[in-house]
């Protein structure tokens, strides 16, 4: 069955459900990766697109996506969008990535200045280089991998800028 007929916009799935569903990479391998490097925590949104209508997890830090994930029946697509000085590391690297990842990252044509690659989560392999993309593109948003902080707790890199803010405001008068 289709991910969005089965979860449909009234019935919203639980992060479990989405890993579950996508053959287990989602929930154990890559989700648990997530947990222990991005320091943004995972959203379950609603969207309408056509490309891919459903449920789809977010990862957003600053209003910025680190990328999405899209649960389909015993795998995952997850699209991240590679530009600026992520786009020149990727471009230096890409010998060191699968050739599917290469691949795809030649074929996508650049769109408001990034690839914005969807790349099919199939095997262990092609998870590890999304993993280093995901490096690559935390390194490029000025975030330092790590957990994301407990819900309604800011991290230190995040309460100094709110410190220095308040600082500069009272100076000010």
């Amino acid at each position: 069955m289709e991910w969005n007929r089965l979860y449909g916009k009234d019935r919203k799935p639980t992060l479990e459900e989405a890993g579950t569903f996508a053959g287990g990479l989602l929930s154990e391998d890559f989700m648990g990766f997530m947990a222990e490097n991005c320091p943004a925590a995972p959203k379950l949104e609603y969207s309408g697109c056509t490309m891919q209508p459903g449920w789809n997890i977010k990862f957003k830090k600053n209003g910025k996506n680190v990328c999405t994930l899209y649960p389909l029946d015993g795998y995952f697509i997850c699209m991240i969008l590679i530009g600026g000085d992520a786009m020149a590391e990727m471009e230096a690297r890409l010998g060191d990535f699968t050739p599917y990842i290469q691949g795809k990252f030649r074929d996508t044509r650049i769109f408001q200045g990034s690839r914005w690659l969807y790349l099919e989560i199939r095997d262990q392999a092609v998870e590890r280089d999304l993993e280093e993309l995901v490096f690559l593109k935390l390194r490029s948003m000025g975030l330092t991998p790590g957990p994301a902080p407990e819900k309604g707790k800011r991290t230190t890199q995040e309460k100094g800028k709110g410190t220095a803010a308040r600082e500069r405001k009272t100076e000010q008068g």
